[in-house]
């Protein structure tokens, strides 16, 4: 230790009596003052293990936001389509402006499509659910 040093006849410290041994901290690990105390404590170190599980989860909430954005999507799309077959549909056939056959032509598809969607955002709101 430093602390040990003595003064030699010259007024200098002596270097017979200094101890270069280094301290020793209770756990056997050399200690330094270049090294923080905060490397010794574990819950202050971050292991590989972390960082992957980290890596892991942010896909996974990133495909979950994805689905929500979908489900939103099916909403709004499935009121439009709502809003064509009853508003858009019953307005044309009071005013009967199209005959007949080009206004079935034209609303044919859509009750089809308002039925695959509604069952569609009932699957994605189900997994939502569960995920």
């Amino acid at each position: 230790h430093l602390s040990e040093l003595s003064i030699n006849s010259q007024g200098g410290p002596s270097v017979a009596n200094m101890s270069l041994s280094p301290n020793l901290s209770p756990d056997a690990k050399q200690s330094s003052p270049l090294i923080s105390p905060l490397l010794n404590d574990p819950s202050c170190i971050r292991t590989d293990d972390e960082e992957e599980v980290k890596r892991k989860r942010f896909p996974t909430e990133k495909a979950y936001f994805i689905a929500k954005e979908v489900a939103t999507t099916e909403r709004t799309y499935l009121k439009d389509l709502e809003v064509i077959t009853s508003w858009f549909q019953s307005a044309v056939s009071k005013e009967d402006c199209l005959p007949e056959t080009l206004r079935n032509l034209i609303f044919s598809n859509f009750e089809p499509l308002h039925k695959f969607h509604t069952g569609f955002l009932k699957e994605i709101e189900q997994r939502l659910a569960l995920w």
